[in-house]
């Protein structure tokens, strides 16, 4: 199924290139597309944040005022996410339900990469073959940008996390810099028009 989903996303970039011969504005189309298609998703996902933090100071006095009592915390903290229609199973379902499609884009790359009838020059300059560093700072900047909304207590392994994925993608080749950063800027866009909307939606 697995590979299914692979070759179906290999096929997919091969045919778009096809009709753009340049494979960095093939993917950038391509994680358009893709982002289009898991808006729903991602959408859902929004609104489950937007829950958990508005409700996160009652979680947060309700564990400090029943800290010896953790019945009594679990009871609280049921009936909270009841009144507030909040389900913490959902939100990390919701949140690992893309994660086959990121992992899947990975692999496709990775055996995309090692095709030798595709020209890897990026608008005519930039070898996607290579490391790529102003890709890689460019995605360091961008996600300590995405950091500064974040509650205190997810910034610490947020911080964590953004590091390891810049020090992830400065051993790939640019292709994957590219898409990640690609995926970044449309998700950071993403978020800045749901939270306009966010009286409306939720």
């Amino acid at each position: 199924m697995f590979n299914f989903l692979i070759q179906g996303i290999l096929g997919f970039i091969s045919l778009m290139n096809n009709f753009i011969h340049d494979i960095g504005l093939t993917v950038i189309f391509f994680t358009i597309i893709l982002k289009i298609l898991l808006l729903p998703i991602e959408f859902l996902a929004f609104k489950e944040e937007q829950k958990i933090k508005k409700i996160q100071p009652k979680i947060k006095e309700i564990l400090q005022n029943y800290k010896n009592n953790l019945e009594k915390q679990v009871n609280l903290l049921n009936k909270l996410y009841q009144e507030e229609k909040y389900n913490p199973f959902f939100t990390i379902t919701i949140q690992f339900l893309p994660l086959p499609f990121y992992l899947g884009i990975f692999f496709a790359l990775n055996y995309l990469l090692k095709s030798q009838e595709i020209n890897f020059l990026f608008l005519g300059l930039i070898d996607l073959t290579q490391k790529n560093l102003f890709f890689v700072l460019a995605i360091l900047i961008l996600q300590f940008l995405s950091l500064k909304d974040l509650p205190k207590e997810q910034k610490n392994f947020s911080l964590f996390l953004m590091g390891l994925i810049t020090v992830i993608l400065f051993q790939f080749p640019a292709l994957f810099s590219l898409y990640w950063l690609t995926n970044l800027i449309l998700t950071l866009l993403e978020r800045k028009i749901f939270a306009k909307f966010e009286k409306v939606f939720i």
